[in-house]
C-alpha cells in the first residue's frame, strides 16, 4: 500500500475544518446570541467581541439560510474530496495540478467503502451554477447545528492525526484519547474516520428543513446520503456512475 500524501491531505482538511467551524460558529450566535464555548478566547482578548460584531453585520447583510448553507457546504465538500481522492498522488503532483486532475478531485468519493453514502437517485437533475433545488428558505438552526458541531469534532480529531503525521502544528482536540497520536494510522483508519465526516454533513445538509432530529432508520438512511445537488453548484462532485473502484 502506497503511503499517503500526508501534506496535500492536511492542507485541505485545515481549509474544511475552517468553513464547518465558521458555519457551526454561526448558527451557534444565531441560536443562542454567543460563541460557542470552544471559541472563547483568553482573558482580555477582545476578539470575541470582534468576531461577533462580524456575525451581527453579516446577518444584517446576508441572513443565514439554505443558499448560505449549501455555500458553505460546497466549500468544505470541495476540499474534503480532495483530501480523498489526492490521497495516493505524490506530493509534487498535487500542488501542480491539471485541469482533469481537479476534475477528478473535486467529485465526492467512488471507492465502494461510501457506498452506503451514495445517493439512491443517481441521476443529476440541472446544470452546474444553477443551484437547483437551492432557495432562500430558512433552515433548521438547532439540527443543523448539532450536525455541524458533531462534524466539525469528528474532523478536528482526524485533522489532529494528519498533522502528526505530516510533522505539523495541529491543536490537541480536547477528549482526545491519550496516546492516539501513537498508534498506526493506515489508510483503513483514514477512510473510516472520512466516512464519518461525509456521512454528518450529509446529515446536516439533509436535515436542514427538519423541526426535530429522525429516528427511524430509513429516514436516518436517507439522510446520511450525499445530495447530487451539489452536481449543480461551482463543482461537479457527482456524476452517475457504472461501476466502483476498490
Amino acid at each position: 500500500m502506497k503511503e499517503l500524501t500526508w501534506k496535500p491531505i492536511l492542507f485541505n482538511l485545515t481549509e474544511a475544518r475552517g468553513e464547518i467551524r465558521s458555519i457551526h460558529c454561526r448558527l451557534h450566535f444565531l441560536q443562542f446570541g454567543e460563541l460557542p464555548e470552544e471559541e472563547e478566547p483568553s482573558p482580555g482578548d477582545d476578539s470575541d467581541a470582534k468576531y461577533i460584531a462580524d456575525l451581527e453585520r453579516q446577518e444584517k447583510r446576508n441572513p443565514f439560510n439554505e443558499s448560505t448553507l449549501f455555500c458553505g457546504l460546497e466549500h468544505a465538500y470541495h476540499h474534503l474530496n480532495w483530501a480523498w481522492n489526492c490521497r495516493r498522488t505524490p506530493e509534487e503532483r498535487v500542488w501542480h495540478f491539471t485541469d482533469s486532475d481537479a476534475d477528478r478531485w473535486n467529485r465526492f468519493p467512488d471507492t465502494a467503502a461510501f457506498a452506503d453514502l451514495w445517493p439512491t437517485d443517481r441521476s443529476v437533475k440541472g446544470r452546474r451554477h444553477h443551484y437547483v433545488g437551492v432557495a432562500r428558505r430558512k433552515v433548521s438552526l438547532q439540527v443543523v447545528r448539532i450536525h455541524m458541531q458533531m462534524a466539525f469534532a469528528k474532523l478536528n480529531s482526524l485533522g489532529y492525526l494528519v498533522a502528526k503525521r505530516a510533522g505539523e502544528d495541529w491543536p490537541r482536540p480536547k477528549g482526545i484519547r491519550p496516546g492516539v497520536e501513537d498508534e498506526p494510522f493506515t489508510e483503513k483508519d483514514f477512510t473510516r474516520r472520512m466516512h464519518r465526516i461525509y456521512s454528518t454533513l450529509n446529515m446536516a445538509w439533509n436535515s436542514r428543513m427538519d423541526k426535530t432530529f429522525v429516528v427511524g432508520a430509513r429516514a436516518i438512511d436517507r439522510r446520511r446520503r450525499f445530495s447530487p445537488t451539489f452536481a449543480t453548484g461551482c463543482y461537479n462532485m457527482w456524476r452517475k456512475r457504472t461501476s466502483s473502484r476498490p
